[in-house]
């Protein structure tokens, strides 16, 4: 029988302050995005932008973020990794309050991307070198577990309240009750100051890096990512197809959410006994395979279940593999004239190469295939096909 103490053992323990301020701030900037981040593709293909034009909207975004990337990093290593951050946050009510002007200013749609890019530069970079900064190395596991189960958790709520507030006003009042969340994720970020020595970056380590051989395996294991995009593009867009109610279908994404919540904790665990390689090629495989069960997808309640095994699976391979990308940022020696900014950002750019990848491919399909059921088929085999790549890191 499980006890008090079996669970107290699946959270961190010695969790600095600068990652618990990060924690607190990312559950904001997570509720936000799980109040709109589903509705994004669905807002744009229900005011009649067809598939391929949103597949332009993402290609422009992750062409300028593959440019400007590299001049995030500078600015986090220049200014610090919370200034960067809450500029990146601040960019993301940008956009979301420029994506629901689109159908009136359509113009908008080409500006938008160019708002998206520079949420990205100043943002992630920052993010993920704070991260793997101030995690502790003992626990990386269960700190990546924990906030992947508490970013769960506003999963859970997010999509819910927010298919209630369309129904009931619109899209206008979610995209603005978002935008006030995503200001307020910044004050955590200001309780303490910053301790922060400036430092230079140079942009070459970044691209040495990218087409370093002794890292072509690692960047074939993140080109894994390319079906993320997916997911976060594509699959919204097939569901609301199936489901055309707005508060069922944020219900639906939801309960999914919440059954895979508590495993993951336990595999945060296990990650940090060193099982981490294993359970990502396990969790690789299964969730490969729930992308090619999409395939056969027709009801309500075959995208609960495919939503619900894929959400698992996507958590089980995302805190072992975060916690390897961060687990190696740290060690890195003196002596390699690399640091953990330059790692991380060697992370980051080869997920954006499998996004790029991704949306090219899918891009070139929709010129072939008419049907758009077809072609919604034909990306779930590509995301399968790319979740197999996780296994080489």
């Amino acid at each position: 029988m499980l006890h008090l103490g079996f669970f107290q053992t699946l959270f961190p323990e010695r969790m600095q302050r600068q990652v618990k301020e990060l924690f607190i701030s990312s559950v904001l900037v997570n509720f936000a995005l799980a109040l709109v981040m589903l509705w994004e593709p669905v807002y744009l293909y229900q005011i009649n932008y067809p598939l391929q034009k949103i597949i332009l909207f993402y290609l422009l975004t992750y062409l300028g973020y593959m440019l400007t990337m590299p001049l995030g990093a500078k600015f986090a290593k220049r200014y610090g990794y919370e200034p960067s951050i809450a500029i990146g946050v601040c960019l993301f009510a940008f956009y979301y309050l420029g994506l629901y002007l689109i159908k009136d200013y359509p113009f908008l749609f080409y500006v938008v991307p160019f708002i998206f890019t520079w949420q990205k530069t100043f943002y992630w970079p920052a993010y993920h070198a704070n991260f793997a900064r101030f995690s502790e190395a003992k626990e990386e596991g269960r700190e990546v577990g924990v906030m992947t189960v508490i970013t769960s958790v506003v999963y859970i709520i997010g999509p819910a309240l927010a298919g209630f507030i369309i129904a009931q006003f619109g899209y206008a009042a979610l995209f603005i009750f978002a935008a006030v969340v995503f200001f307020a994720s910044n004050i955590p970020m200001m309780i303490t100051k910053e301790s922060f020595t400036p430092e230079g970056f140079s942009f070459t380590i970044v691209y040495k890096q990218l087409v370093s051989k002794i890292n072509r395996k690692s960047l074939l294991a993140y080109l894994g990512f390319g079906e993320e995009f997916i997911v976060l593009a594509i699959w919204p867009i097939f569901i609301s197809l199936i489901i055309t109610n707005v508060f069922d279908m944020g219900v639906v994404v939801a309960l999914a959410t919440l059954v895979t919540t508590v495993i993951t904790l336990y595999v945060g665990k296990l990650s940090d006994r060193g099982q981490d390689h294993r359970i990502l090629s396990l969790s690789s495989a299964f969730y490969s395979l729930s992308w090619f069960i999409r395939i056969f997808v027709n009801s309500a309640t075959g995208v609960f279940f495919l939503d619900t095994l894929s959400r698992l699976g996507k958590n089980t391979i995302s805190v072992p593999l975060t916690a390897i990308t961060y687990e190696r940022a740290k060690s890195v020696k003196p002596d390699q004239h690399r640091h953990i900014m330059s790692n991380v950002l060697f992370f980051e750019m080869s997920l954006v190469v499998g996004k790029l990848l991704a949306i090219i491919l899918i891009y070139l399909a929709l010129f072939f295939v008419a049907d758009n059921i077809l072609a919604f088929k034909i990306t779930f085999i590509l995301a399968g096909a790319m979740s197999l790549l996780y296994m080489l890191l």
